[in-house]
């Protein structure tokens, strides 16, 4: 066989050059993209995500003894004064939402915070009697929950105890739902 007939090295791996130049084109579009300072326009997120995550303060119950908020994931409804009407339709919403989680509903639970020095729960637990009363006994707590802010929010704390999410007071709860889902997906923890 004459050296014409043979085909070349860079011709003969052709095919295998191809492929692991396909497979590098994303990375190196992904990595063009990050030193150009691209990022998308808005976040996967329905809340707004608090960064950094803050620290949970510590909470009490409606008799004043220490609460901790750890080892599951938390929907808080917090707000300043009575749990008036808004409140009221922030923790069905709560509910409604915790109730659609579905197979994930133990990894849940609901809390309704308060910056009054004796709340009275009855009216609510009546309603639902696995919500959690708490009180934000000190400036730090009020703070965390923007309790000094008109309307009732809901915050989604974390496991581990952090307050990570917070909606606004006219939030829509399939928002909240999607990412809850999204977080029970793709967390361990809780």
């Amino acid at each position: 066989m004459s050296d014409a007939a043979m085909p070349s090295a860079l011709a003969r791996y052709r095919p295998l050059w191809l492929i692991v130049a396909l497979l590098a084109l994303p990375f190196a579009i992904a990595a063009g993209l990050y030193l150009w300072g691209w990022h998308p326009d808005r976040a996967g997120n329905h809340g707004e995500l608090l960064a950094p995550p803050r620290v949970l303060p510590t909470l009490t119950d409606s008799t004043g003894r220490p609460t901790q908020l750890d080892g599951h994931w938390t929907l808080v409804v917090a707000g300043s004064g009575p749990c008036d009407d808004a409140c009221r339709r922030w923790v069905v919403s709560a509910r409604q939402v915790h109730v659609a989680l579905y197979k994930q509903m133990p990894r849940v639970r609901r809390a309704w915070l308060t910056d009054l020095p004796a709340p009275d729960p009855a009216p609510l637990v009546a309603l639902q009697p696995d919500l959690v009363t708490l009180r934000a006994p000190d400036p730090g707590a009020r703070a965390a929950f923007d309790l000094g802010e008109p309307g009732h929010r809901v915050f989604v704390v974390d496991p581990a105890g952090r307050v990570i999410l917070r909606y606004a007071p006219d939030a829509d709860p399939r928002g909240i739902l999607k990412d809850m889902e999204r977080l029970l997906r793709y967390a361990w923890a809780g």
